[in-house]
């Protein structure tokens, strides 16, 4: 939905499953903002931001944490997030976050 949505929108979305597959992707290009579930499957959002901020130490990308968990704005601002979304959201509260960090035609990862 997440793909779909934002590339209706003119960007150029790149949708991965995990935090392994999107730490691939950065490792090809990184994007201009990353779009972070905390419930992703084998290691949470919340390491995949660990280990990105210590692999890319110093590379500033904007990143918006979805997650249905009321500690949500705690690790949100514990790991250096933009903005927090609680699930379920409103695809125009997601599309005015992005707009936000990003111009149409940047690259998102969305895992």
């Amino acid at each position: 939905m997440l793909h779909a949505m934002l590339e209706q929108q003119g960007f150029a979305v790149i949708a991965v499953g995990d935090a392994r597959s999107a730490l691939a992707q950065c490792s090809v290009q990184l994007p201009d903002l990353m779009i972070v579930d905390l419930m992703l499957p084998i290691e949470d959002g919340e390491m995949f931001l660990r280990e990105f901020r210590r692999r890319w130490r110093g590379v500033e990308v904007p990143v918006i944490v979805l997650s249905a968990s009321t500690a949500r704005s705690d690790i949100s601002r514990r790991l250096g997030a933009e903005a927090t979304l609680a699930k379920p959201f409103f695809a125009e509260d997601l599309r005015e976050l992005v707009a936000l960090h990003v111009q149409a035609g940047e690259k998102i990862v969305a895992s």
